[in-house]
Order: structure tokens, then sequence, then C-alpha cells
């Protein structure tokens, strides 16, 4: 898979990019069961100085506290707002380009900083543009950086912290991409605290919802054919987490870390699974009639999280600290729905 489209389709389906520009994290959100609002400031942690980070290139050692730190990954402004730090720069990857990269699930942890400046990646990092930010910390974590933009920031004599090199890019668990943020700003311990209370929550919820251990689920989404996030994607992990297996389709398949892409035709192929997670579930007529004629459709094993539900499309794809909480208020009830096999029972409607 080439870079460009592994690192699209690390967020959504190619068909939803021009209404996901305009209506995703459009609309107001309440406070879903956010994480735990730290009590400190952006200050550090005793002795948490110096400290080196191990990554995909190598290690980099940061000699003291960051003050302007920019972003390269995706959704790493999450965990560190949520640890007091208002990134200087962030890297725009989906949703309402006019929050500069600070989410309705994120907006409390704002307070009076400046917003930040926002990034492209299209063509690879904006390495003037980061430059220009004067930054004193360069960290990606849910991040596809190139070994060659690794070396060109790095020239910068900055410090700069690349995505974790024993998973697939934009395949760092959610927990250690925040430990190492947290780690990288002399907050370890306060980003363990919050790893634990948001690991509480999904441990709480699938507790809660028994019936879906051992079910079979997966996130899907109609691109050239069908495309199946495999079980490094955060939003499978997710899955997993809650209980639930990934359908056969997904772990039987060859080099299937961060998904595996099929002929619309294999669509049918999901018929006796548990819950299929549509992202966009009407972008492809194809793929659509396919799925409409299983016993997983008939049975109502299915949801779709599309455009049309603003912030919680979104969100879904973020899979950080603050987004989670978020997440679980919605994604939740809705996959219990599925899970039940009653055609009956329609998942709730979520539009914020």
């Amino acid at each position: 898979m080439n870079p460009t489209r592994r690192r699209f389709l690390a967020g959504l389906s190619v068909l939803a990019v021009a209404p996901v520009l305009a209506a995703c994290g459009s609309d107001s959100a309440s406070d879903g069961g956010s994480a735990s609002k730290p009590s400190s400031s952006g200050a550090p942690e005793e002795s948490a100085f110096p400290v080196t980070i191990k990554h995909k290139y190598g290690e980099t050692t940061i000699e003291k506290a960051p003050e302007r730190v920019v972003c390269i990954g995706l959704t790493d402004q999450d965990t560190l707002m949520a640890l007091g730090i208002v990134p200087v720069g962030v890297t725009y990857w989906f949703g309402d380009e006019k929050l500069q990269g600070v989410y309705p699930w994120a907006q409390d942890y704002l307070g009076d900083a400046e917003l930040p400046t926002v990034l492209k990646e299209t063509n690879g990092v904006e390495i003037e543009k980061v430059a220009a930010l004067a930054p004193d910390l360069i960290i990606g974590q849910y991040a596809g950086l190139t070994e060659q933009d690794y070396k060109k920031l790095e020239a910068m004599g900055v410090p700069v912290v690349a995505q974790s090199g024993d998973y697939t890019d934009y395949g760092t668990p959610w927990d250690e991409a925040a430990l190492t943020l947290g780690t990288a700003i002399g907050k370890p311990k306060a980003a363990q605290e919050l790893i634990d209370s948001v690991k509480k929550r999904i441990t709480d919820e699938a507790a809660k919802h028994p019936e879906f251990k051992g079910q079979t689920a997966g996130v899907v989404t109609p691109y050239e054919g069908l495309f199946l996030y495999g079980p490094e994607d955060p939003r499978s992990r997710m899955l997993l987490d809650l209980g639930f297996d990934l359908h056969p389709l997904i772990t039987d398949a060859d080099d299937s870390e961060f998904g595996i892409s099929l002929s619309a035709e294999r669509t049918s192929d999901l018929d006796d699974i548990g819950v299929a997670v549509w992202l966009d579930y009407e972008a492809d007529k194809q793929t659509q009639k396919l799925f409409d004629a299983t016993t997983a459709y008939d049975e109502g094993r299915w949801i779709d999280i599309n455009d049309s539900n603003g912030s919680y499309y979104v969100a879904h794809s973020f899979v950080t600290p603050l987004s989670i909480p978020y997440v679980l208020d919605r994604y939740v009830p809705q996959l219990a729905a599925a899970a039940d096999g009653d055609p009956k029972t329609e998942p709730p409607a979520v539009k914020d």
C-alpha cells in the first residue's frame, strides 16, 4: 500500500472527503463523559528530564520541558491538551478545519491559550511552516512520518520524536502513544493516570455488555471495493477492548495489520459477522446492495457512522484519551442494539 493511500485510509473512506470537510465537527456537542481535567499546569514532574525516547528512526533525548510543541501526529494534540500543554502547531486530518485541531471533546482544555497553527500533510510535512513556529519539540505518534521528513526536521536542531517502530504507521495503540506524549513533555505519571481512567471506562463498558464477548465485529468502508481495518488500527482495537473478536475475513488475511482491500463482491462474506461497523455505508451502491442481501443486514447486525453524525464521525477515528469517553457514550448503545440480532432494535441516532 502506498504511503498516500495508507495515510488517507487511516481516517475514512475516500468517498467521504468532500462532505467531511464541510460537515464534521461543526455541530455543538455535549461533554460526553470526557476524561477528568488535570488539576496541574503544564509544569513537568520531578526528575522528568532529561529523557530519552526510542522511536522508528532511532532515539531522541529531550533535555528540558518543551514549551512550543508541534504535532506531526494526526491526533496527538488531544493528549497534550489533557496534560496541560496546548501545541503551537497541529497537523490537520479531517473534520472542521476552522476548529484548528481542537474538537468539541477537547475544547474545555484550550483555556486561554491561542488556537494552534494548522499544518497540512498532503505532500509531506510543511517543513518551512514548522520551522516558522520556532518549536522546541516536534512529535508524531499517530503518524506516518517518513525518514526523509524526519531528517529534515531533525536538521532544525530541535528534538524530534517519530512514531513507534514496533507497529505499522498509524498503528501505535492509543495508550502507548499517550504515554510517549506525556513522557516527552515531562508528565509520564499524569499521562498514566489519564490512561488508567480511560481504560477503566472501557473495561466498565465491556463488563456491562457481556453479549459482546465472543461475537465477531469489524470496521469496514467502501473504498475501491471493500476495505476492512486490521488488528493494528485503533478502531479495530477499540472493538477488541470492548470484548469483540475481529471477523476471520480480517484476521485470516496476510499482511492485514493496517487493513485489507477486497473486491466489492467479497462484501457478501460478511454474512455471518456479529456486528459490522460501517463508515460511509451508502457511499458505494454496489457494496451497499451486496450487504443488504446478507443475514447480518437482515438481523440488524450493523451500524453506519458517516458525516451526517457530525463530531461523532471524527471522534470515532481519533481514538485518544479525550475522544474515547465521548465516543463510548454514543458508540456502545449503537453496538448493543446491533449485537442483539433483533432487527426491531434500531441503533440510536447520533448527530453532534
